[in-house]
């Protein structure tokens, strides 16, 4: 197998730390440190149980405005193009915050982000629920909402894996993570759809803004407070990395030419996942299949999506992080030309199997490849940075979607032009990636594991 095949757990695995240092000790402890071995377990499940509860609960960011889209432009007395707004400013809030968050995690540690995060989320909420401007509204969600998404989602959760566990865990500990958001599909995102009616969302706004005020309590309780304690960050015999400037971050990640392919590729994953983030809903019930089929399309997608977060992250822990990578783009963008190809109830039954095995192999993938192959006080910064042009993609589909559906009555090209985009990032990876993988290995900058496919064994890992 040619070693661009193994590509997602390239990076020389950190040396395990000291006996009850992190998750580097956790099942390697000492004879006498059973005990500590155990603790350090729960901590470990406890952890993972709440980085999953947050994604949870950080979808809803995104799947209230997908479900009460209509309402809501109802309840504000404005179009749909003009309500577009509000997710379009979200999407480019989110692209320029989520390098400073991830610069911010590198820094101060995922604790410190996501409790910050989910403080803000639960305030906003409130302030959402109850405000009758939709100007306030734009800047409530647009902006300060958005900032709290990036503060507890995809970046934070990263660093959060890659704090406290080694390489070759990385991948499915991901996946089970992110695969929150997919519970977010399966239950929340319908029963959204099930209230739906008139100013419901406002009171569903408040019970989250509550909510998300609880779990910062317990997430102060229960993470780590000192990013870098465990397996990730146990280097040369269990030392911390030395801290690199801001601008020798910058310019390590911005000379990574895996960090280029996989972040133009995820562009596509940006444009086609607004689609259904934004607009998925409002076209299903424009082309008539709104209500039970829309919820179970949503459904079925959710469904689908952890399923296939769990076999992208168990492929990419074996190396197979390339044919994950192609694929999902491949199918999402089949998917697509499923959908626009035969608008009835079965293809968009179909649409949302497909299209939810990829929602999340694209993300766990394309996070592996950074997490695994850059230094380990700039793989937050490199996950913002990707995240950045992944936004980039969701304002076009976003705003795209508004116009098309205000000055055609119609979601159909926003539909074939994601199709095109994801075919585009399927190229990118299936091609373009596999040279800069090779270019990375013959510059020395990814070590052990490009020969088995999957990252030895440490005294950690076992």
């Amino acid at each position: 197998m040619p070693p661009y095949e193994e590509e997602t757990n390239t990076r020389t695995p950190e040396a395990p730390g000291p006996p009850g240092s992190g998750s580097g000790a956790v099942g390697d402890a000492a004879p006498g440190g059973a005990k500590a071995s155990r603790h350090g377990r729960t901590l470990l499940l406890v952890a993972v149980s709440l980085g999953f509860v947050i994604a949870l609960l950080s979808s809803s960011i995104k799947n209230t405005l997908t479900a009460f889209y209509v309402s809501m432009t109802e309840d504000f007395d404005v179009s749909r193009g003009t309500f577009a707004i509000a997710p379009s400013a979200f999407m480019l809030t989110y692209a320029i915050a989520s390098p400073v968050m991830g610069f911010v995690a590198d820094r101060f540690g995922a604790r410190k982000s996501l409790a910050g995060g989910l403080v803000l989320g639960g305030l906003l909420f409130l302030v959402g629920g109850y405000t009758e401007s939709f100007g306030v509204f734009t800047l409530v969600y647009g902006v300060g909402l958005a900032v709290s998404y990036t503060a507890i989602s995809y970046v934070p959760l990263g660093v959060l894996v890659d704090e406290l566990f080694p390489p070759h865990r990385r991948g499915v500990t991901y996946a089970i993570l992110m695969n929150g958001t997919a519970v977010g599909f399966v239950a929340l995102l319908p029963l959204w759809i099930h209230l739906d009616e008139g100013t419901v969302w406002r009171s569903v706004f408040q019970w989250l803004g509550v909510i998300l005020l609880v779990v910062t309590v317990v997430a102060l309780v229960v993470l780590p407070k000192e990013p870098g304690a465990g397996a990730g960050a146990a280097q040369d015999g269990g030392a911390a990395p030395e801290r690199k400037s801001s601008a020798g971050m910058l310019s390590e990640v911005l000379g990574s030419r895996v960090f280029w392919a996989v972040s133009l590729a995820f562009f596509g994953c940006g444009v086609t996942m607004a689609f259904v983030d934004v607009h998925l809903v409002a076209h299903l019930d424009h082309i008539g299949l709104g209500g039970s089929v829309a919820g179970t399309t949503v459904a079925l997608l959710g469904a689908a999506e952890i399923v296939g977060a769990l076999v992208a992250g168990y492929y990419c822990d074996r190396g197979h992080g390339l044919k994950v990578l192609a694929g999902s783009y491949l199918v999402r963008s089949l998917s697509l030309v499923v959908l626009m190809a035969a608008p009835n109830a079965l293809a968009a039954n179909i649409f949302g199997l497909l299209f939810g095995i990829t929602y999340l192999g694209t993300v766990v993938a394309s996070s592996m490849y950074l997490i695994n192959s850059l230094d380990a006080r700039a793989k937050g910064l490199a996950l913002g940075l990707m995240w950045f042009v992944h936004q980039i993609g969701a304002f076009v589909a976003s705003e795209g979607g508004g116009i098309s559906y205000d000055t055609l009555q119609s979601y159909d090209p926003v539909v074939v032009g994601s199709a095109v985009i994801a075919l585009v990032s399927t190229v990118i990876v299936a091609v373009w990636l596999p040279k800069a993988l090779r270019a990375a290995g013959t510059e020395g900058k990814t070590g052990g594991g490009a020969d088995s496919g999957t990252a030895p064994e440490t005294a950690a890992g076992r």
